[in-house]
């Protein structure tokens, strides 16, 4: 599944933080895809019973920039060039909310997505200044400081946030180099404001060319959107995805400090393109993390203000399985994380596994009702590097997958996978003073 916690979300809309995931297929549902008039590629789920359209725009970009040197300025282009005045005299920010549409821009250490949500009749309209804002972006100061004003308040977020700053360090520790192994946001304000002009149009210019766009429809959309696409020059190949390495000795046990505290855990897991042990990946999220309806989810005590969250984040090459803790006795919640995870290293028995498979199954399809999460979800297997595999592609390899788990194998990856975490304590410090 795919990673939200690790993103910052542009404020000028919002973005829902909910995780996406897998449905099953729906029906009078059809998708198609193919290539883009100027290069890139498209996929269309089409389900005309919704009166809404999600369109996603999706590049392979590090978030640090192809240097690896200017942490945040992968989201920087992105909010600017959603900012910057079209041709039309609006921006595409201004266009969306003038037909009371949503768009949220989400950017991860190896790639960045812009999601907008708008009535159907709307939705060609919504393609066509899409297209301009990104494929030939006019970023100007006005666009870049609204850019930098953007992540300056999504980084003091940030600081003030366990999840996100474990997400982070995590990442630090599991890659020793590449784009992972830096935020995607900066925690520093000044790290924001330095970034100059001229560096931000030159990463727009050639991250958001057309040849490096997946351009992912659904809801009430159909082909006819795709001419619109009027921008964007050449039909070159997209970048290759932008994989970090993997740390040859990680810490194991570290410690960081911070405005707030908690416990954080990573384990390496399987690349994008092995499919099953990915799907295993999920299902053990699932079984255990899931809100609510996950095993040690359900163990906690509701009169304490312990709390866990725990997902595989399908990469492209590898995966990470994070879990967070917070609350005053997250002690005791690793050690349930880890005996429960250790449990699992032994087959389940068959009924008991056959019942938390259904439940998987379930949970699938029921977080994949809206056409937002549909078109985030190709949007991201497509960037990470295995479309068919993306969770509500009509091939139906994910749902496949799952539905073939069986005990043994589940112990297997589990065994394989999620033996020696790397473990960050986040410790609060005094508060800091602000302006």
């Amino acid at each position: 599944m795919n990673l939200r916690a690790l993103c910052a979300t542009a404020l000028f809309a919002a973005g829902a933080m909910a995780l996406p995931a897998v449905g099953a297929p729906v029906e009078n549902a059809t998708s198609q895809s193919g290539t883009l008039p100027h290069g890139g590629s498209y996929m269309i789920y089409r389900d005309p019973t919704i009166g809404a359209a999600a369109i996603d725009l999706w590049f392979r970009a590090p978030g640090a920039g192809y240097a690896n040197n200017a942490p945040g300025i992968s989201r920087l282009a992105a909010t600017a060039a959603a900012a910057a005045r079209l041709e039309s005299g609006r921006s595409l920010a201004e266009f969306v909310r003038s037909v009371g549409g949503r768009l949220s821009i989400n950017a991860y250490p190896d790639i960045v997505g812009i999601s907008v949500i708008v009535p159907s009749s709307a939705a060609s309209r919504t393609v066509a200044s899409m297209t301009a804002a990104f494929f030939s972006p006019l970023i100007d100061d006005n666009a870049l400081k609204t850019a930098q004003r953007d992540s300056a308040v999504l980084a003091v977020q940030q600081r003030y946030s366990s999840d996100s700053t474990l997400h982070n360090a995590l990442f630090a520790e599991v890659f020793s180099s590449g784009p992972a192994h830096l935020t995607p946001l900066p925690s520093s304000v000044s790290d924001i404001t330095r970034v100059q002009l001229d560096d931000v149009t030159a990463f727009a210019k050639r991250a958001f060319r057309s040849s490096n766009a997946f351009l992912t429809l659904a809801g009430d959309v159909d082909a006819s959107s795709v001419g619109v696409v009027t921008n964007g020059s050449g039909n070159g190949s997209p970048d290759n995805p932008f994989d970090s390495t993997v740390a040859a000795s990680p810490k194991g046990d570290s410690t960081i400090s911070g405005n707030v505290a908690g416990i954080g855990l990573a384990w390496v897991g399987p690349a994008i393109h092995d499919e099953r042990a990915a799907t295993a990946m999920d299902f053990v999220a699932d079984y255990l993390f899931r809100d609510e309806t996950g095993l040690i989810s359900k163990s906690l005590n509701s009169s304490d203000d312990s709390y866990v969250d725990g997902q595989f984040i399908t990469l492209h090459d590898p995966g990470v399985m994070l879990v967070t803790i917070g609350g005053s006795k997250d002690d005791n919640v690793r050690a349930q994380v880890l005996a429960a995870v250790n449990k699992l290293t032994q087959p389940m028995d068959p009924k008991p596994f056959a019942a938390a498979r259904e439940a998987f199954l379930y949970h699938l399809a029921s977080d994949m009702q809206l056409p937002g999460q549909q078109a985030d979800n190709l949007g991201w297997y497509a960037a990470e590097g295995n479309a068919s595999y993306a969770p509500g592609d009509s091939s139906g390899t994910y749902w496949k997958n799952a539905q073939t788990l069986d005990p043994a194998f589940v112990a297997s990856v589990v065994k394989q996978y999620l033996s020696h975490p790397i473990v960050v304590r986040l410790l609060a410090t005094a508060k800091e003073s602000s302006s």
